[in-house]
């Protein structure tokens, strides 16, 4: 119970009396018990936190481990797919593969030399095997075009330099059915001609579709180089050369011809393949 002095305090219970002049300037504290649950609940929160944001660090990571590994697997297949059509344009191909292929890259063929060997090669005499490795692509396969890079005056070609010789041939079964693919709308992947090239001791086949309409040409029918040269070179215009490039084309109303340069550029007049005369015949 407070006395007349305001700032005394006598206790009801134990009669002691208090001085509050002594606290009175005291700043007040607060202690805050803090209980077991309460601890509890807050170390609930914190795991809580933490869990959430392990799952989302987790789930991202998990989704980049992926997306890693599907990229990975991606680029394994397609570097997969590279390799294997590196070895497959690397690989020889029989003749009898050359008319399922839809590759229009140079491939290389296995076979056997041609008559007389590629030291001395003779593109007339060796047509027969040029036209047997033809018609493992189409059964149907028919001459178009001989090409010389360089022959010799005396008629034998030289492989060995950077210069190709070569055969071309189509196929007029095989254009038929491009031209049905074709004009049923879709996109044909049937090949229609042949090329084969020989460099050095190695024969390469290029094959190509589309549909030219040419005319049917007749078998072809030429002296070999030697003996057409030989009688070439006495005919009018036609000058006398050590080395020669050509071609041999069917021409409508002349048949079968050949067209020779020099290296250096200069032309002569066509020789007809059957008899090597030279134009005017």
């Amino acid at each position: 119970m407070p006395t007349d002095d305001d700032l005394t305090i006598v206790c009801t219970f134990c009669g002691l009396r208090h001085d509050l002049n002594q606290v009175a300037g005291m700043p007040g504290a607060v202690t805050i018990e803090v209980g077991p649950q309460v601890r509890r609940a807050s170390t609930a929160v914190v795991m809580s936190m933490v869990a959430v944001v392990a799952l989302a660090v987790g789930g991202g990571l998990f989704i980049a481990y992926r997306s890693s590994m599907a990229i990975t697997s991606t680029v394994q297949q397609a570097t997969t797919l590279a390799t294997q059509r590196i070895v497959e344009t690397a690989r020889a191909l029989p003749p009898s593969e050359l008319a399922t292929s839809t590759s229009f890259g140079w491939k290389d063929v296995a076979t056997e030399p041609p008559p007389g060997g590629y030291a001395s090669f003779e593109p007339v005499a060796a047509l027969p095997w040029a036209l047997a490795i033809a018609r493992g692509w189409a059964s149907d396969a028919v001459l178009t075009r001989i090409d010389v890079g360089r022959v010799a005056a005396t008629g034998v070609v030289d492989l060995a330099g950077e210069d190709v010789s070569g055969y071309r041939f189509r196929s007029p079964a095989r254009e038929r059915r491009w031209r049905q693919e074709t004009d049923a709308g879709s996109k044909s992947t049937t090949t229609t001609e042949l090329m084969l090239q020989l460099k050095g001791t190695t024969l390469r086949a290029l094959v190509s579709g589309d549909s030219r309409d040419e005319p049917e040409a007749p078998a072809p029918a030429s002296l070999p180089l030697p003996a057409l040269l030989e009688r070439a070179r006495t005919g009018k215009g036609f000058g006398d050369r050590p080395f020669y490039g050509g071609y041999m084309i069917h021409l409508p109303r002349e048949g079968w011809a050949w067209y020779f340069r020099a290296p250096s550029g200069d032309s002569f007049p066509r020789v007809r393949a059957r008899d090597g005369r030279v134009y005017p015949y």
